[in-house]
């Protein structure tokens, strides 16, 4: 009767493990100053004269700068990689990737940013985020080749953003998702969601960070904090969001100058450029005056 007792209690005990969510994990950490082993293939993707390397910034120290010249069609990556090991997402998992993004142009472009398709697969990019006519636009293809423009948010050249894609990896028609945040702000869709439901997983797929198309210009995009984890906390901007009351309230119609400092809607931001704030400038809205700390 013992053994039994015990072997139920085992039993027990693996089953509840097995039903046990995943804990939260940085699977990636894209830091510039690890070098380019952090992404597994750059190669043709970034051809000379396009170059990918770490520079400095004033303000952040060591950051990536994709560098794409006239003439050139693309500078990428292609894939990630821990210790010069490519690392495989995989279908079925949830992954979040977080980075902040500055480009020196904000021409129309075919991306900045692809989940891209590879192997024996239908869709050839499920998600991708481009330029379109000065704004940052979210494109999500489906097997029918049907392609939806399901976001948009107008940005300016020589200004951060931090975005945030959390994916759920599927390989059934609406079996995954997508999910978006700007500058800390979770976004919705045209559909008023939240959460896109989609087919996320096409083979294989790989992450693409840089410039892809605007041939006939040039274009640096510059990136920091690139990370990707299972949960939203692991890649959100500056990690936990600091104490809201830390700094006072933003309010319309004051004079703020360089370096002030406001809380909004639950997150910090520093004035990047003086101003004097009017309704519809709200801080997660104008990344031109404000960056979120």
């Amino acid at each position: 009767m013992r053994t039994g007792n015990v072997l139920v209690i085992l039993v027990v005990g693996v089953l509840a493990l097995a039903a046990a969510p995943a804990e939260a994990a940085v699977v990636w950490d894209g830091d510039a100053s690890k070098g380019t082993k952090v992404f597994a293939l750059i190669g043709s993707n970034c051809a000379s004269p396009g170059s990918v390397a770490a520079v400095d910034d004033s303000s952040r120290g060591k950051v990536w700068r994709f560098r794409k010249p006239s003439g050139s069609d693309r500078c990428e990556n292609r894939g990630i990689a821990n210790n010069g090991t490519k690392y495989h997402f995989a279908n079925g998992g949830t992954y979040y990737l977080g980075w902040s993004s500055k480009l020196s142009n904000t021409v129309n472009n075919n991306a900045t940013f692809q989940w891209k398709s590879y192997g024996d697969h239908i869709q050839n990019w499920p998600v991708v985020l481009k330029m379109i006519g000065g704004s940052l636009t979210m494109i999500q293809r489906q097997p029918d080749g049907v392609v939806h423009t399901i976001w948009s948010k107008p940005v300016s050249a020589n200004a951060w953003n931090h975005i945030v894609v959390g994916l759920k990896l599927s390989d059934q028609t609406t079996g995954g998702w997508v999910e978006l945040w700007f500058n800390g702000v979770k976004q919705t869709f045209k559909n008023g969601s939240q959460r896109w439901a989609c087919r996320t997983w096409d083979s294989l797929n790989d992450p693409k960070w840089g410039v892809y198309g605007a041939e006939n210009a040039s274009v640096d995009n510059y990136l920091d904090d690139l990370k990707v984890g299972t949960t939203y906390a692991d890649v959100a901007q500056g990690g936990n969001p600091p104490d809201p009351g830390t700094h006072p309230a933003w309010a319309t119609n004051t004079a703020y100058a360089t370096g002030d400092k406001v809380s909004y809607s639950g997150r910090n931001y520093r004035c990047i450029q003086s101003h004097t704030s009017q309704a519809g400038w709200e801080p997660p809205n104008v990344p031109a005056l404000w960056e979120a700390i």
